[in-house]
Parts: C-alpha cells; structure tokens; sequence
C-alpha cells in the first residue's frame, strides 16, 4: 500500500463517523425486554452502559446465541438517540424469531462514550504497522479538518476487544442463559461499528464466528 493511499486511507476512516453522545436515558422496546448494567466497570477502558435484550418468552431454561454490538445507545428507542433515529432491532429481530427465520439470541447493546468512540472503534494493529512519519500525518490531518480526538484518546482498540471478550463476554455468559460457543457468538455494527466488528472478528476467531458489517467506513481519498 503506497504511503499517500495509506494516509488518506486511516484519514478517512475516523473522519466520516459522528461521534455519539451517551446519555442515561430509558430506553423503550416494542418486543422483549432491556436489562440495564449501568457504567458497567473495566480495567481497559472507560466504564459504559451495556443494554441486554431479551426476547419475549425469555425465562432462562433455554439457551441463547449472544450478539454483541456497538453503538448500543442507537439500537433500540429513536426517542433517546442524537438523530433520533434507531435500528429496531428489538422489532426485527423479535419478528424473525417469532417466524422461525433465525434462531433464538439476545443482544448485547454495548454504549459508545462519545468523543472515544472514534479511538476504540479505529482498527489499532493496522495503524501501528504505518510509519511514525505517516501516523504523525494522519494524526496531523486529522486536527487540520477538526478530528483532535486521537491526540486526547489515544487508539485504543485493542483494549476494547478485551473489554468485551475478556471482561463483558464472561459475565454475560454467567448472568444469562447463553451459548457460549463461537458458533454462537456474533459482533456487529455500522461505520465506525462495522471497522470495530471486522477487526474483532479477525482478531478474535476464537470468540466470534460471524460478524454483521453494515456500510462500514472504508471510504478512499485522494490517490492510490
């Protein structure tokens, strides 16, 4: 990969996402319940809400695939988000239940933190292979256009998917009737989420088996 298309390549993969903003708001659902783990406490990053969703009939004596996303504040109530929009994925994943289409999960809603969501979400082993000249630029550029969110957050991705498969995972599997396979544990998110869910996938293997990567942000400039 020529350094220029690399540059600009990382430039605009933390540029084209908004950062969102986390409130405490309730969150309501159409189809199942939510489970609230308030600033729920890491030692890799900053403690997070975590949103469970349970489908209805949820009673514990079965056992559940688990999916993990991100951005879990924008999943759920268009009535609590910053866009006022959601994925309704309480709505859709309980009608394809409902119909047999898919096989019984639950959610795990993970919460962003607003101006780390950017750091957390940037695949970190790809950036570090660059040069310090070319992540100095890419750093640069990014204040250049606004972006000073790596320069107070460092990229912490990595540390993220630990959060999540060596601290979340864990207790999810211990509080909830889950299965706690790889074949039954997914990742998924959109933009900055899809890069985040790509990258767990690849590094975790052994964790996630599938992952949904919607309108991830892989978009190019300048030239090749």
């Amino acid at each position: 990969m020529k350094p220029l298309f690399r540059i600009t390549f990382f430039l605009a993969l933390f540029t084209c996402s908004i950062a969102i903003d986390a409130s405490s708001q309730t969150v309501s659902v159409s189809s199942g319940r939510i489970v609230r783990h308030a600033a729920f406490p890491s030692r890799h990053v900053p403690a997070r809400n975590v949103d469970v969703w349970l489908p209805d009939g949820y009673d514990g004596r079965r056992r559940y695939a688990v999916l993990y996303m991100h951005d879990g504040q924008m999943l759920f109530d268009s009535t609590t988000t910053w866009n006022r929009q959601e994925w309704g994925v309480d709505e859709v994943l309980g009608k394809l239940m409902r119909d047999g289409t898919i096989r019984d999960c639950i959610v795990v809603a993970v919460w962003n933190t607003g101006e780390r969501r950017h750091s957390e979400y940037f695949p970190q082993k790809p950036f570090e292979s660059l040069t310090a000249k070319e992540r100095d630029d890419i750093l640069a550029a990014g204040r250049a256009n606004g972006q000073a969110v790596f320069s107070k957050n460092p990229i912490a991705s990595d540390d993220y998917l630990r959060f999540l498969t060596q601290e979340l995972k864990p207790f999810i599997d211990s509080a909830y009737s889950t299965r706690k396979g790889r074949k039954h544990t997914f990742v998924s998110g959109s933009s900055m989420g899809g890069l985040i869910s790509m990258y767990g996938l690849i590094e975790y293997q052994d964790i996630f088996s599938k992952a949904g990567i919607f309108s991830p942000a892989f978009w190019f400039a300048g030239n090749a």
